[in-house]
C-alpha cells in the first residue's frame, strides 16, 4: 500500500467521523491522527518485509 493511499485512508477517517456523528471535534481528530498512525505503520511494517525478501 503505497503511502498516499495511507495518507488518504486517514483524511477520509477524519473526515467520516467529523462529519457523520455527533463526537466533539478533539475525538475526531484523535481519531484520525489514530488512523493516519496505523497505516503509516502498516506500511512501514510491509515496505520493511518487501525489503528482507529482496535480500
Amino acid at each position: 500500500m503505497p503511502k498516499s493511499v495511507a495518507q488518504l485512508t486517514g483524511i477520509l477517517v477524519t473526515a467520516i467521523v467529523t462529519f457523520g456523528t455527533d463526537l466533539d471535534l478533539t475525538y475526531a481528530m484523535l481519531l484520525g491522527v489514530g488512523a493516519g498512525a496505523l497505516a503509516t505503520f502498516f506500511v512501514s511494517l510491509s515496505e520493511a518485509k518487501r525489503a528482507m525478501m529482496e535480500e
